[in-house]
């Protein structure tokens, strides 16, 4: 509910002012940013770590046309509803969330058109683990579900030889930040106290990888 409340006040703005005329005999604010991540849903699939889903989305609108910062203003609202259902619903989306909009005059106003596909490249970070010891860099973390291990394959890298080569499992889901254990040799913990299963972890919360601590806090 608050991510569709977040997108609704977002994209009403949006409506108040120039991009009112992309809205205008069109499908609504909300229901295009639903629309799109309902694409994404139906375009699922599994991976190794859980879901993932496109990032990539072409949108055909019909209508009268409309100006170019428009369609691009519009878009990035919209990548950024997508996004946030992602973290929502646990979604690992392996590249930047992009929206383009575009507007066919043959077809009619009610008309909308959505495809999706997923196109790997980098992703702003939605998280830092920062080492409590000393002389440790911060990490960030960029794609939902994110791997931790020391494998090159892994998505968030430590090069320690006690720390196992896919670790943890590091995710947003349902408004929480969760982290699990995929099976390492030398476990991870929380508060000094080890766990597999997932777990919710909050802001100030210290958990290890092995003998490795860190704290989680948002990019800066």
């Amino acid at each position: 509910m608050g991510v569709a409340r977040s997108i609704e006040r977002r994209l009403e703005r949006l409506v108040d002012g120039l991009a009112a005329q992309l809205f205008r005999g069109r499908v609504q604010p909300v229901e295009l940013g639903t629309r799109v991540v309902r694409e994404a849903d139906l375009s699922r699939f599994d991976t190794a770590v859980g879901p993932g889903a496109p990032n990539a989305f072409r949108v055909v609108l019909g209508g009268e046309p409309v100006e170019a910062e428009v369609l691009r203003r519009v878009g990035a609202e919209v990548a950024r509803f997508v996004d946030d259902s992602a973290a929502d619903r646990g979604w690992r989306l392996d590249g930047p969330t992009t929206v383009e909009l575009l507007v066919d005059p043959s077809r009619r106003p009610a008309h909308v058109e959505v495809e999706s596909r997923t196109e790997p490249g980098p992703r702003a970070a939605w998280a830092v683990l920062v080492p409590i010891d000393a002389g440790g860099d911060p990490l960030e973390v960029t794609v939902n579900r994110a791997v931790i291990g020391r494998s090159r394959d892994a998505d968030v890298r430590l090069q320690h030889e006690d720390v196992s080569r896919r670790h943890a499992l590091l995710w947003q889901e349902s408004g929480s930040t969760w982290l699990a254990d995929l099976g390492s040799s030398n476990g991870t913990f929380l508060e000094g106290d080890p766990f597999r299963e997932p777990t919710a972890i909050q802001g100030g919360d210290r958990f290890a990888f092995a003998d490795h601590p860190f704290v989680l806090e948002p990019p800066p």
